[in-house]
C-alpha cells in the first residue's frame, strides 16, 4: 500500500496543484475582465455626466435671460400692486380721520347750538338758590341788587351779547378751519 498510496498522493498533489493554477488562472481572468469592464463603465458614466452637466449649463445659458426679464416683469407687476393696496390703505385711514373730524365738529356745531337756544330761551333768568353751585347765588345777589337799580334788563342784554358773541367766534372758527384759510 505504500507504493500505491504514495503513487495516488503524487497524482492527487499534481492535480492539486493544476486545478489550483488553473482556478488561480481563471480568478486573475475574470478580475482583470471585470476590472476592464468596471474602468469602460466608469469612463462612459463619467463622459455621460459631463454631457448632462454642460446640457445643464447650455440650457441654463440659454434661458438665462428669458427668465431674467420673466422675474422683472413679476417684479414689476408686484410692485404696482403692492402699491394700489397702500393707496387703497391710505385712502380708508384717510377717510376714517376725515369722518371723525366731521363728525367732531358735528358734535360741536350741535352743542353750539344746543347752548345758543338754551341761552335764547333763558332770556329771563330767575335765579334760585338750589343749583347745588355758588354761582347760583351769587347770580342771584347780583340780579337783586342790579333789580335796584333798574339794570337788571342790561345784564340781561349782556349775557345774550356775551353768548351771540361766543357763538359767532366758534362759527368763525369751524369756517376757517373747514377752509383752510384765516
Amino acid at each position: 500500500m505504500g507504493l500505491i498510496g504514495d503513487a495516488f498522493g503524487k497524482l492527487f498533489k499534481t492535480l492539486g496543484n493544476m486545478f489550483g493554477g488553473f482556478f488561480s488562472f481563471l480568478g486573475s481572468l475574470f478580475s482583470k475582465i471585470f476590472t476592464f469592464f468596471a474602468d469602460i463603465f466608469q469612463k462612459l458614466f463619467s463622459l455621460l455626466w459631463t454631457v448632462i452637466k454642460w446640457l445643464g449649463n447650455f440650457i441654463k445659458k440659454l434661458f438665462q435671460g428669458l427668465i431674467d426679464i420673466l422675474i422683472g416683469f413679476f417684479q414689476v407687476i408686484y410692485a404696482v400692486i403692492d402699491g394700489l393696496l397702500y393707496l387703497l390703505y391710505k385712502i380708508g385711514v384717510l377717510a376714517v380721520k376725515l369722518f371723525q373730524v366731521i363728525f367732531e365738529v358735528a358734535k360741536l356745531i350741535w352743542s353750539l347750538a344746543v347752548g345758543f337756544a338754551r341761552t335764547l330761551a333763558s332770556l329771563h333768568y330767575s335765579p334760585m338758590g338750589g343749583s347745588g353751585n355758588g354761582y347760583s347765588s351769587m347770580l342771584g345777589r347780583l340780579f337783586s341788587n342790579l333789580g335796584v337799580l333798574q339794570i337788571d334788563v342790561v345784564a340781561y342784554i349782556l349775557l345774550f351779547v356775551i353768548w351771540f358773541i361766543t357763538a359767532i367766534a366758534a362759527m368763525k372758527l369751524l369756517s376757517s378751519i373747514r377752509v383752510g384759510g384765516d
